[in-house]
């Protein structure tokens, strides 16, 4: 039995379910990581998350693991969505979550490193955005990006090895004295982000975020 299942059963976006119907994917979403911080666990099994009839995006946050779709062949900046919550990434980056004591939004500058193509950041690149936590009534947080170029390292994936690049980006938010390094490995034949450490907000955990990525060819999370 999975911990959220006893939730309601909310309508996700048809065309990400394929009339799949409410069911324990579905369920399975970022509500989960309040448990986890109160010491409860939530895990899904691999299998389950390759059930997903869309491209499917698995976030593990502390003890908790939380499974969202999107229909396959979303590209750009993804609506993922779980049973009441919702996270939106641009091209790999999370972009917005919704549904948590702390909703976060830090949209992409029209020149941002992973809207131009993260394999063509240069090492030592910055840029700064504006992020906002509109729970707690901060607007316009300054976010200074700075991008390094790691290795190329093997990753196994869903079964899967491959090897990927690595890019850092280590983030500083000077109002709120806060600094974090997020990591990005992204498959070098296509471009897109497989797999991610990310720090959305100092209130989480790291956010280690995965994506099934279905078709390939056309997903451009």
């Amino acid at each position: 039995m999975y911990l959220i299942r006893t939730f309601r059963c909310c309508a996700l976006a048809a065309a990400a379910l394929l009339a799949a119907g409410c069911n324990s994917l579905t369920s399975n979403s970022i509500e989960t990581f309040r448990m986890a911080w109160k010491g409860k666990v939530n895990e899904i099994p691999e299998g389950q998350v390759l059930q997903a009839p869309g491209d499917s995006l698995l976030i593990r946050a502390g003890a908790a693991e939380a499974l969202f779709v999107a229909p396959a062949g979303s590209r750009g900046c993804i609506s993922w969505w779980g049973i009441a919550e919702q996270v939106e990434t641009c091209h790999g980056r999370i972009s917005q979550i919704v549904g948590l004591e702390t909703d976060v939004a830090q949209p992409l500058t029209t020149d941002d490193p992973f809207k131009t193509g993260l394999l063509n950041v240069t090492e030592g690149q910055q840029v700064t955005r504006f992020v906002d936590y509109p729970l707690s009534y901060q607007t316009g947080i300054e976010q200074i990006a700075t991008y390094f170029i790691g290795p190329q390292e093997s990753l196994t994936l869903f079964g899967q090895t491959a090897r990927y690049q690595r890019i850092d980006e280590r983030i500083w938010m000077p109002e709120l004295d806060y600094s974090a390094l997020n990591q990005y490995w992204v498959d070098p034949s296509t471009g897109l982000v497989r797999r991610s450490l990310q720090h959305p907000s100092p209130d989480f955990p790291v956010f280690e975020v995965i994506s099934t990525h279905k078709s390939s060819k056309d997903a451009g999370q």
